[in-house]
């Protein structure tokens, strides 16, 4: 298994929350205040009395009615967390399209966000299938290609990041199956550095169907 690998970071985006109160106001009925006085000093009240009643003590107001504006937050959505997939990509046969859910759901449901299809790794992935075929091998070095880097970089493709799968069998399941159990193709599958993918499916070949796949970051 041939691969390169590079490191590189994701971030994050949140929408700051807000937040509002109202602020209460308060209003003094003084034609009130000027009665009660006048009453006080009819009765011969006690200055005291009529001190604490100038002052607002005893006088009773409504309550003011406040509101506050609930706290909103908002964060970018994250397709490797709820699970989502690709969708089906125009140009990809019913078998390749099947392979790509496949490597994605394994992908998401170790948190890793799925790849993205490139018509251009497609095209790669199946011209080595369909040269495998035609010349009868099975290897990761191309008599007509080269590596799957010099490959790649034939068809205008760069990256920081590349590798490739190969498997032989009669299904996509029994395939992918294949792939899984193998501790380097796992790792080709779910290695967080890859954002693209390219797969080609040709029937042919002892195995019945011979599957490539491309990957980039």
């Amino acid at each position: 298994m041939i691969m390169f690998t590079m490191l590189f970071s994701t971030m994050a985006f949140a929408a700051p929350s807000s937040a509002k109160a109202a602020t209460p106001s308060k209003n003094v009925n003084q034609s009130t205040v000027v009665s009660k006085v006048q009453s006080l000093l009819n009765n011969n009240s006690g200055s005291a009395e009529i001190s604490n009643l100038l002052a607002g003590k005893g006088a009773s107001a409504a309550q003011p009615e406040q509101k506050t504006v609930p706290t909103t937050t908002q964060t970018a959505p994250d397709p490797a967390a709820s699970g989502q997939t690709t969708s089906p990509v125009a140009g990809l046969t019913a078998d390749e399209q099947k392979m790509v859910d496949l490597v994605n759901k394994e992908r998401t449901a170790n948190g890793l966000k799925p790849l993205q299809v490139d018509m251009r790794l497609v095209n790669t992935a199946r011209m080595k299938s369909q040269d495998m075929i035609n010349k009868g091998y099975f290897d990761h070095n191309s008599p007509t290609y080269g590596s799957p880097f010099d490959q790649m970089k034939s068809q205008g493709i760069t990256y920081k990041t590349a590798g490739e799968n190969l498997a032989g069998n009669s299904t996509v399941e029994k395939a992918h199956t294949a792939l899984m159990n193998s501790a380097g193709h796992r790792a080709n599958i779910l290695n967080a550095n890859y954002t693209h993918i390219g797969i080609g499916i040709i029937d042919g070949g002892p195995y019945g169907k011979m599957f490539t796949q491309h990957f980039i970051g």
